[in-house]
């Protein structure tokens, strides 16, 4: 069976994509809102095939979820290769900007951070295969569809692509909540690439080690770190703030 995406967003944004093809698209309503309404015109546009059925049957295919009557089928899991997000960065030609997540296995919070790279200019994700939550429908819709729009590269392991990375002149810094440098302290607006390991877990040891840099984020109260969607979003914003400050410094004094 085709793997599926569902939800107004997911599906509007995979529309929009080039590397998420849509096979088919399954309604559950025969008189759709105008969001449903949009996304079929886009179907009808790009010759995307439409085909009414019930509400409760897209209740089983998506065991329940909310899908706002809309289900679509997709060719395949849009993974990218490794080298291919570096070709991207470069063809680009700014700094970069990786996310690797070391066993995240949470769909809820890789959505988030799914959702959140898009909107930082991330230029791609590293994943492992193993221990880890892959692109599901479920992590789809919780990232409001950016998947679609976010190059997501599931490697074999983790800290040789961290090796692969530090060689094309990237540097890994890493987020260790026992780390006693602060991210504040730290010039990001450089080639990057941010490491968040698992919940409750943290970075593996060796991936651990093959950082360039590691750093904390500082917190008051009992707890002792942030939830990692949360870590994410705090420290994907920091490196884009203060790369849009130093654009506009640079921009400030051009004559």
């Amino acid at each position: 069976m085709c793997p599926i995406i569902y939800g107004i967003h997911p599906v509007e944004e995979a529309l929009k994509s080039s590397h998420v093809q849509i096979e088919k698209i399954l309604v559950g309503t025969r008189t759709p809102n105008p969001a449903l309404q949009s996304i079929l015109d886009s179907a009808s546009k790009r010759k995307v095939p439409v085909t009414f059925t019930t509400r409760e049957s897209l209740g089983k295919m998506t065991k329940e979820a909310v899908h706002q009557n809309i289900v679509g089928l997709i060719k395949e899991t849009p993974y990218a290769d490794l080298s291919e997000i570096l070709s991207l960065w470069r063809k680009e030609g700014t700094k970069s900007l990786f996310l690797i997540l070391d066993g995240i296995q949470d769909p809820q919070n890789f959505g988030s951070l799914i959702r959140t790279a898009s909107g930082c200019g991330v230029h791609g994700i590293i994943i492992p295969k193993d221990r880890s939550v892959g692109i599901t429908s479920g992590v789809t819709k919780a990232s409001a569809g950016a998947v679609a729009h976010v190059p997501i590269a599931r490697v074999v392991n983790i800290a040789t692509s961290v090796d692969f990375l530090k060689k094309e002149g990237i540097w890994v810094y890493g987020a260790a909540g026992e780390a006693r440098e602060l991210i504040y302290q730290l010039d990001l607006d450089i080639n990057l690439a941010i490491v968040i390991g698992a919940e409750g877990k943290g970075i593996r040891p060796l991936v651990k080690k093959k950082c360039d840099r590691l750093f904390s984020i500082p917190m008051k109260g009992p707890l002792s770190s942030f939830n990692a969607s949360v870590s994410g979003g705090m420290i994907l914003y920091e490196v884009m703030r203060q790369r849009s400050a130093k654009q506009t410094v640079t921009m400030g004094n051009e004559p």
